[in-house]
């Protein structure tokens, strides 16, 4: 089976999104959809894969097959809003961050340290003056992965965060350049309809909807759950 392309859906929630992206996956696995890729075999892979969810507040995955652990994806989200790329601070939920440290000390691909402090100006308040100034804005640019040769394990899956307001309310598209449907599409979700939710709260506005596009959207092989029977 071959690469799927250009796929775009509107949801209710976050949990619409992942159990519809899930079970197309896994219906090009039962088709005998499987390629290498640098983490793992990959059951399935649309390229351009666009979500729209309708209701960002309905962040959270709640399904029975993935059973998303709310402990953990409140510490990540944490850790993002503290800015602090040490380790040692999302070790306190859990040890997955490890192996992403080139330095075995800190994370340079935490979203709050990319966003407050990682080029020498203060990301969130940019966009809040932006917007403020210009409501009509399309300026509105939060950047995270940056250019670079240099080989390294600590390398952000996202590339950019986008703002609009238009007819008094807040819309946010994230770019992702590569997303795991099962590990980061899940908390990369909840994390970035955070932020949206957040931002419209500061800036006192009504929410949009929050758009998710996955340049790379996948499965692996190991997340793949056989149907018993």
């Amino acid at each position: 089976m071959e690469v799927m392309d250009n796929m775009f859906e509107v949801f209710n929630t976050a949990n619409d999104a992942f159990e519809h992206w899930y079970g197309v996956f896994s219906e090009m696995a039962e088709e005998g959809f499987e390629a290498d890729s640098r983490d793992g075999d990959v059951v399935g892979e649309i390229l351009n894969a666009v979500s729209v969810i309708e209701d960002p507040t309905r962040g959270i995955v709640t399904s029975e097959v993935r059973k998303m652990p709310m402990r953990y994806a409140v510490g990540e989200l944490l850790w993002y809003l503290s800015g602090n790329n040490n380790l040692s601070e999302i070790q306190k939920y859990t040890k997955a961050w490890d192996r992403m440290s080139d330095d075995g000390v800190t994370v340079n691909s935490n979203y709050g340290w990319c966003i407050h402090h990682k080029y020498g100006f203060d990301q969130w308040d940019f966009i809040k003056d932006e917007l403020t100034t210009n409501p009509m804005s399309r300026r509105a640019v939060i950047h995270i992965k940056e250019p670079s040769d240099v080989e390294s394990k600590d390398v952000n899956c996202t590339c950019t965060l986008q703002f609009f307001i238009r007819d008094g309310k807040l819309y946010m598209t994230t770019y992702m350049r590569s997303n795991d449907v099962w590990m980061g599409f899940p908390y990369d979700v909840f994390q970035f309809t955070a932020l949206q939710v957040l931002l419209s709260m500061e800036l006192g506005i009504e929410l949009g909807t929050y758009t998710h596009i996955a340049g790379s959207l996948h499965l692996y092989k190991r997340d793949l759950k056989v149907k018993e029977g």
